[in-house]
């Protein structure tokens, strides 16, 4: 697979963006034509890996979550070398600063993926979301966040240029294990997340801005809200991306997942195999940022890193 990069002013080209997340891991392989200019999706993929398991406790990565990864980027550099990708750009984000053997796990990443893995700080990290979450949204000013499994960026755009961003600790996958230990949570271990989320996104909103602005969510948790609100089968970004979610039934969808076992939240139409569990800190995150924001209603993006890594990548900024 070449790496050379082309650029766009050779005519048409082939690129490829991997996120490493947290929790997941997805790819993004395009063809792209310069005359029109125009992006055609060859192939996508997305695969729960959950490389923060036990991270929390053991400041590592386990070694069953990096062989999940291994067979996940195995999989993935078929996917590319089907397709003949000149240029891929691979990005890894928070578990990947934390983890205290993630360099050796890169090492061996690189040589299954064959190509250079970079990664991102936070603050770089949301740039890139936001250039990514915002793609086809007609939003030009407010505060997009996303939901990771290690943490949680958020970030004030405004005529669609990032003005200031912030990234917090709240990832879906720390808190899950870091204080939900009960199938369904107790009310005490409830109140402890809550409490926790809290005082996170209200330190947010004081260094961003706390009045009322247009919330924009991107990443698992905000994409399975929507996808359980539409009721999908079989998920369709198509209807995802630039779907509206109301504050009044992310509380009703809350009430639902506590009052059930993980097996029975993964059995609900447009749940994420793999979310079952970490929907529950990912939807108070939400909720609370929606009230810290003071807004009934949220925009769902189902783009964002990923994309934003090819479009940086390319030069379209």
């Amino acid at each position: 697979m070449g790496k050379d990069r082309t650029g766009l002013s050779g005519g048409a080209m082939k690129a490829a963006s991997i996120d490493m997340g947290t929790n997941t891991f997805r790819l993004l392989a395009v063809q792209v034509d310069k005359t029109p200019p125009t992006i055609k999706i060859l192939h996508q993929d997305r695969r729960v890996v959950r490389m923060g398991e036990g991270l929390a406790t053991t400041g590592k990565m386990t070694p069953q979550a990096q062989e999940r990864a291994l067979a996940v980027l195995k999989d993935f550099r078929k996917a590319l070398e089907e397709h003949s990708i000149d240029q891929v750009f691979a990005v890894a984000t928070s578990v990947f600063r934390e983890a205290q053997n993630a360099q050796t796990f890169l090492d061996k990443a690189q040589e299954v993926l064959g190509v250079p893995i970079r990664v991102v700080s936070g603050e770089e990290e949301a740039r890139l979301t936001l250039l990514g979450g915002l793609w086809n949204l007609e939003v030009r000013n407010g505060i997009l966040f996303d939901i990771g499994g290690g943490s949680t960026e958020f970030i004030r755009f405004q005529e669609r240029k990032p003005i200031n961003l912030i990234s917090t600790p709240l990832g879906v996958v720390k808190l899950t294990e870091a204080l939900l230990h009960h199938d369904p949570p107790t009310p005490q271990e409830m109140k402890t997340l809550e409490r926790m989320v809290r005082v996170e996104v209200e330190r947010v909103a004081e260094a961003l801005g706390n009045h009322s602005l247009t919330l924009i969510g991107t990443a698992g948790t905000v994409t399975t809200l929507a996808a359980i609100d539409i009721g999908l089968s079989i998920y369709d970004h198509n209807k995802v991306h630039g779907y509206v979610l109301t504050r009044e039934r992310i509380e009703e969808m809350l009430k639902t997942f506590l009052a059930c076992t993980r097996e029975e939240r993964l059995k609900m139409k447009g749940m994420e195999k793999g979310r079952e569990d970490l929907i529950i800190p990912g939807t108070v995150i939400t909720l609370k940022a929606m009230e810290v924001w003071d807004q009934k209603r949220l925009v769902v993006s189902d783009l964002g890193l990923r994309e934003g890594a090819l479009l940086d990548g390319l030069g379209c900024r």
